[in-house]
């Protein structure tokens, strides 16, 4: 996709996104959700600047803040921050999960899309002489109760 249709397609996506939220009174999903969607494009700028440590610390606050603000447990800054100080020297091991992650998920999408067919022989019977008759046949008949 070239990068104005691309452009174009997100912009779509964003007006239609706004129509629903204004439509069905989702007002209180405007902040997580713009965190959530800003989390993800630092993660994938800063990834693609070589910078993955940054990525990650990125995607997990703008991912935790999301969920705080979604629950209003504002306590969760401090669970958040300490999420974040015990991750410190693993974010390059965190960055190969979510890549392994994301991964799965592109070949599960792709392996759903294709669909594969099997190839069966089709072979027909024998053709039957013109002096036969092509009457059904059946077995004996066994009566069962008498």
């Amino acid at each position: 996709m070239n990068p104005n249709k691309q452009q174009t397609a997100m912009i779509g996506a964003f007006l239609i996104a706004i129509g629903l939220v204004m439509w069905l009174n989702l007002w209180w999903l405007i902040a997580p959700g713009a965190l959530v969607a800003g989390g993800v494009l630092a993660y994938r700028q800063r990834r693609r600047l070589g910078r993955p440590v940054e990525a990650v610390q990125a995607l997990l606050w703008c991912f935790g803040l999301a969920l705080i603000f979604l629950t209003h447990f504002w306590l969760g800054v401090l669970f958040l921050a300490g999420a974040s100080l015990l991750l410190r020297g693993r974010e390059l091991q965190a960055d190969g999960m979510i890549q392994q992650a994301l991964t799965q998920a592109r070949t599960r999408r792709t392996a759903s899309r294709s669909i594969t067919s099997q190839q069966v022989p089709i072979s027909a019977p024998p053709a039957a002489s013109t002096n036969e008759l092509e009457a059904p046949s059946t077995g004996n008949t066994t009566r069962l109760g008498q």
